[in-house]
C-alpha cells in the first residue's frame, strides 16, 4: 500500500462524518434517494422550462445510482465505489441467470403469441414505426435497469442481508422500491399502484435470487429488471398485444408460479443453495 493511500485510509476511519454515514450508510441511502426523487419531481411539475424537465426527469430515475455513489464515496472513497460499481463487471455467470432474466420477457411474450393465436383481441398500434421501438428500447433499458440497480441491488441489498434474510430484505427492499416511485405518479401516466407494489414485491424476491447466485452480478439484475419493464413498455404498450386486464391476470400467474418455484427450491434465508462464502453478503453480521 502507498503511502498516499494509507494516509487516505486513516482519514476514512478517523473522521466522524465517515464514522456517521458509515453506521447509518442504509437510512441515508433511503432518504437521500428519496429526497433527490421527491425534489426532481417538484421542479418537474411546477416547470416550464422542457429542457430543464428532461435534466430533472433523469435525475429522479437516476437517484438510487447518485446516493449510493455519494455515500461509497464518503464512507471508503475510490475504492468503495468501484466496488460498488463491480457487479457490472460480472457477466461470467453461466448462461442459465440470463435465460433466468429474459424468462420475464420472453414468458409474457409466448403468452400473448397463443392468446391471439387462439382469437384473442389486441389492442394494436396502427402508429408503430422502428423509430419509435428504437427509442422505447433505449429508455426501457436506461430508465430503470441502469439507472437504479447499482443503488437498490449494488449497495442497498447486501446491507439488508447482512442484518435479514434474503426473503424479508427483498420485502423491505420492495416495499421502499416501490413507493419511490410514487412521486412519478404526478407526471406520467402509471399502472395502478395496488398493482405495482405486488409486482415489484415479487420481482424483488427473483432480483435477489439472481444476485445472491451469481455473486452480485448486476449485469444479471439489469436484465432482470429491463424484462419486467419491458412487458409494461411493450407488450402492453407500444405493441399492444395484450389488454391490461388479460396482461394483469396471466402475468400474475405466470410471475406468480416463477417465485413460488424459487423460493421452495432456494429456501429464505438466501435464496440460494450456494455456500456462505459465496455470497456477496457478510452473512456472520446477522444476529442468531
Amino acid at each position: 500500500m502507498t503511502m498516499s493511500k494509507k494516509l487516505e485510509s486513516k482519514e476514512l476511519r478517523t473522521n466522524p462524518l465517515t464514522n456517521f454515514f458509515k453506521k447509518n450508510a442504509l437510512i441515508i441511502f433511503f432518504v437521500l434517494s428519496y429526497l433527490i426523487m421527491i425534489i426532481s419531481v417538484v421542479i418537474i411539475y411546477f416547470g416550464t422550462i422542457v429542457s430543464m424537465d428532461i435534466l430533472f426527469f433523469y435525475i429522479s430515475v437516476w437517484s438510487p445510482t447518485i446516493s449510493a455513489i455519494i455515500i461509497a464515496g464518503i464512507i471508503g472513497g475510490w475504492s468503495e465505489i468501484k466496488r460498488l460499481l463491480s457487479g457490472f463487471l460480472k457477466w461470467k455467470v453461466g448462461g442459465f441467470w440470463y435465460l433466468a432474466g429474459f424468462f420475464l420477457m420472453i414468458g409474457p411474450l409466448v403468452f400473448a403469441l397463443f392468446y391471439l393465436l387462439l382469437g384473442g383481441e389486441a389492442p394494436g398500434n396502427p402508429g408503430l414505426t422502428w423509430g419509435l421501438i428504437f427509442i422505447t428500447l433505449i429508455n426501457t433499458l436506461i430508465n430503470g435497469p441502469l439507472s437504479e440497480e447499482a443503488g437498490w441491488r449494488g449497495f442497498a441489498l447486501p446491507r439488508l442481508e447482512s442484518k435479514f434474510s434474503a426473503l424479508n430484505s427483498s420485502i423491505i427492499m420492495g416495499l421502499i422500491w416501490a413507493c419511490w416511485h410514487i412521486p412519478l405518479y404526478f407526471i406520467e401516466p402509471r399502472m395502478p399502484f395496488y398493482i405495482f407494489i405486488i409486482l415489484v414485491l415479487v420481482i424483488t424476491i427473483l432480483m435477489t435470487w439472481a444476485y445472491n447466485n451469481t455473486k452480485g452480478s448486476l449485469i444479471i439484475t439489469v436484465i432482470f429488471h429491463f424484462s419486467f419493464n419491458f412487458n409494461g413498455a411493450f407488450i402492453t404498450g407500444i405493441l399492444g398485444l395484450l389488454p391490461l386486464m388479460v396482461f394483469y391476470i396471466g402475468g400474475s400467474v405466470m410471475i406468480g408460479a416463477y417465485v413460488i418455484v424459487v423460493i421452495i427450491y432456494a429456501g429464505t434465508s438466501k435464496l440460494s443453495r450456494k455456500p456462505n462464502s459465496e455470497m456477496p453478503f457478510d452473512i456472520t453480521k446477522r444476529k442468531a
